[in-house]
């Protein structure tokens, strides 16, 4: 489901008293406004259901609303930009900033103003869509953690599966946060880095992805199957909590995020770590408790989805993307390393 998002303070705007007409006043005014912003409304959902970035066509407009609402709509006052733009009677666009860097879509009659300025468009809505797809993939998540070894990319720490707190707790990151890729974009990061990284790439983020891991402890479902060295070969695994995370940083349950409390006893948040230990069935990446597995897992091939495009010059970013400060939620803890000169710069590869 796509939502459109509005101003909180959209019912005080200069724009939205502008929608009566001159000399209406009393029950008269209040009912040429609310029809108009109800217009306006079913308008702005239609087009974030339907992915068109802002442009509506003739019948849709007709079909929500009048003709008179339309022009109200239509209408520029108080040195204000309209909330609708629509072609002319010789088909050109109507020049605005909010078509800078755009074209005018085929076949469409109308464009809400300044729509992309506050909403994502909708290759940005499938790129999320696609990896929250991905991060629901129990194979692929087992298969990222089965060649990472549960090994954080970034800083290299050992990843507690089972750890719902600290910064060495395990997620998933996608490298690039405008792509979905499957594996080639999926990796382990500690909490702590993951938080760090935030939604960029490590470039922008001053980190560095490191080599996959070649020796160290291999686990499977959060319990430690002893130290190995060159590839798997096979793996035992136990009864665990499924841990997963949000594109890409805030930690979640992804049972939790989409059931809320009715979840088994095994997998709700609240549940002791005796709960979770004795509990039957499958852990959170989709195997079986007592199954052998191989090193890697049988997985169609992947289809990238993204990057979108990007936004014209001098519009607003996207809001799936956010720009973060020289800041974060602390390094996880490294042995050897003082935390307060462990600062990567910048401008780092």
């Amino acid at each position: 489901m796509a939502w459109a998002r509005l101003d909180d303070r959209l019912q005080m705007s200069v724009k939205i008293r502008g929608l009566a007409d001159d000399g209406a006043t009393g029950d008269r005014k209040k009912d040429q406004i609310n029809a108009s912003l109800g217009h306006f409304m079913q308008l702005l959902t239609w087009v974030s259901g339907e992915g068109t970035d802002g442009f509506v066509t003739a019948d849709i407009a007709e079909l929500f609303g009048t003709a008179a609402t339309t022009r109200r709509l239509l209408r520029a006052r108080f040195g204000r930009s309209p909330l609708l733009h629509q072609l002319d009677e010789n088909g050109k666009p109507p020049k605005c900033s909010c078509l800078d860097g755009r074209e005018w879509k085929p076949d469409y009659q109308y464009l809400i103003h300044d729509y992309l300025d506050r909403n994502p468009a909708k290759a940005e809505v499938d790129v999320k869509r696609a990896k929250d797809r991905e991060l629901r993939n129990s194979s692929l998540k087992g298969s990222v953690r089965l060649r990472d070894r549960d090994t954080c990319r970034y800083c290299g720490v050992f990843c507690a599966f089972s750890d719902r707190v600290s910064d060495e707790g395990l997620t998933y990151d996608h490298v690039d946060p405008d792509i979905a890729g499957g594996m080639d974009n999926l990796v382990i990061a500690c909490r702590g880095c993951n938080r760090k990284k935030g939604r960029r790439t490590p470039f922008e983020a001053g980190m560095v992805l490191l080599d996959l891991p070649t020796t160290g402890p291999v686990t499977v479902a959060g319990l430690v199957t002893g130290p190995v060295t060159g590839p798997v070969t096979g793996l035992v695994v136990t009864s665990a909590p499924a841990a997963t995370s949000t594109p890409d940083g805030a930690d979640m349950r992804e049972d939790d995020a989409e059931h809320g409390t009715n979840l088994p006893a095994d997998q709700r948040r609240d549940a002791s770590p005796a709960q979770v230990q004795r509990s039957p069935g499958r852990d959170g990446d989709g195997l079986a408790t007592g199954t052998r597995v191989p090193s890697t897992v049988e997985l169609p091939p992947s289809i990238q989805i993204g990057p979108p495009p990007p936004r014209p010059p001098g519009r607003p970013g996207s809001p799936y993307r956010r720009e973060y400060p020289d800041l974060h939620a602390g390094h996880p803890p490294q042995s050897g390393v003082d935390p307060a000169a462990d600062r990567i710069p910048l401008e780092a590869s």
